[in-house]
């Protein structure tokens, strides 16, 4: 009774003093740490006409998840001092590692923030993570009724749609484009713009219906094909952790010469083929399995928190995050995002800006600089000799 008084005195006094703090100048770094003591999702969306913000959180270590608590509240923006205080969650789900739930949001606060303070005891500070609410209808797949947070699905997953007028059909775009690895960030003068995309095909559900689908493939759904509404996903075989050596290869883009990467292709998903050419980079068995281990779990990081039309390692965030790994420091200053590091192997700062499509209205763009070739190369070179 004693250590939940205190710890329940403890929340008060951090609740107060967080109080009126603006976050605008707060280091989101947590989000894409992997070694932080939890991961936090979030989504918002429609279900039979309310508007509800989602969240679930997962504990990585072994702490108790009795320890946490969550406090959610409602921002105009992150340069707000103050917001208004949410209900308590619905819990959907509870258990030794996990806990999710549903908060309904007020219908006018549609273009604000929902802000999420989670509050352990034995912390100096909180965590802070944070969601915008659309403006207009907030779509999202349900996988048992629990909204689906990321933006990709599995092959023959079965998934239901929330947030679309239950008496019009669904028009569903599958593109089956093989989308290109992210280009360097000294790579200035080759930055490619993405063609017009058409679909190989078009189908008609109706949206009370589960969806699955049997093949990889980026997927548009919409009721109204002339508006820029809609949700789009991936759907993906091996993922996010990919596992077949067919799947491994097109990573590797990244620190593989042109003639190395060739080798991979023509492999063919030969085990034996594959291992030599990985081999061959970094010099013996041990320092392979390292670089495989390692290079592999930031492939699967990647895939996990920056999948948009395109997989998460193939996006601008994706590459730096595999490469350069975690940033220290991360900013968010109106459509940029900030990220900085202060590590042995590397001291700099990469700047992405929002580049919202159709088909991920979150969409980010690296700004790359020509000075970044030595910095790059660097790090590939660490990479290559499994020493990072």
């Amino acid at each position: 009774m004693i250590i939940r008084c205190a710890f329940l005195l403890f929340s008060l006094i951090l609740s107060f003093a967080v109080s009126g703090q603006t976050l605008r100048d707060n280091n989101f770094s947590n989000i894409y740490n992997p070694d932080e003591l939890f991961s936090v999702s979030t989504i918002c969306y429609h279900d039979n006409g309310k508007l509800f913000f989602y969240f679930t959180f997962s504990l990585r270590g072994q702490r108790n998840i009795n320890e946490f608590s969550f406090q959610a509240e409602v921002r105009e923006d992150l340069s707000s001092r103050e917001g208004s205080p949410l209900p308590e969650p619905e819990w959907l789900t509870i258990s030794e590692t996990v806990k999710s739930g549903k908060i309904a949001l007020p219908a006018e606060t549609g273009g604000m923030l929902v802000v999420l303070k989670i509050i352990m005891a034995s912390a100096r500070r909180p965590w802070f993570f944070f969601t915008e609410i659309p403006k207009g209808k907030a779509f999202a797949l349900l996988k048992n009724n629990i909204p689906v947070t990321g933006k990709y699905i599995t092959t023959g997953e079965a998934v239901t749609c929330s947030g679309f007028e239950p008496d019009k059909p669904l028009i569903i775009s599958l593109y089956e484009d093989d989308f290109p690895a992210a280009l360097p960030p000294f790579a200035t003068a080759q930055a490619r713009v993405t063609p017009v995309l058409k679909p190989s095909a078009v189908l008609v559900h109706q949206p009370d219906r589960p969806l699955s689908f049997q093949k990889k493939a980026l997927v548009l759904i919409q009721q109204d094909t002339t508006s820029a509404e809609g949700i789009a996903f991936r759907v993906e075989e091996d993922y996010p952790r990919l596992a077949t050596i067919s799947s491994l290869t097109g990573p590797m883009i990244y620190v593989c010469e042109k003639k190395e990467m060739d080798k991979l292709r023509s492999a063919a998903g030969n085990k034996s083929a594959f291992d030599k050419v990985i081999l061959d980079i970094v010099g013996n068995t041990e320092r392979a399995r390292i670089f495989m281990r390692s290079y592999f779990q930031r492939v699967e990081q990647a895939n996990r928190m920056f999948t948009s039309y395109k997989e998460g390692w193939k996006t601008d965030r994706g590459m730096i995050y595999i490469i350069f790994g975690p940033p220290e420091e991360v900013y968010l200053l109106g459509n940029r995002e900030i990220w900085e590091y202060t590590n042995a192997n590397f001291k700099g700062r990469f700047t992405f800006t929002r580049s919202a499509t159709l088909f991920d209205p979150k969409n980010y763009v690296l700004i790359r600089e020509a000075n970044m070739r030595d910095n790059w190369y660097n790090m590939v070179d660490l990479w290559r000799k499994a020493r990072f």
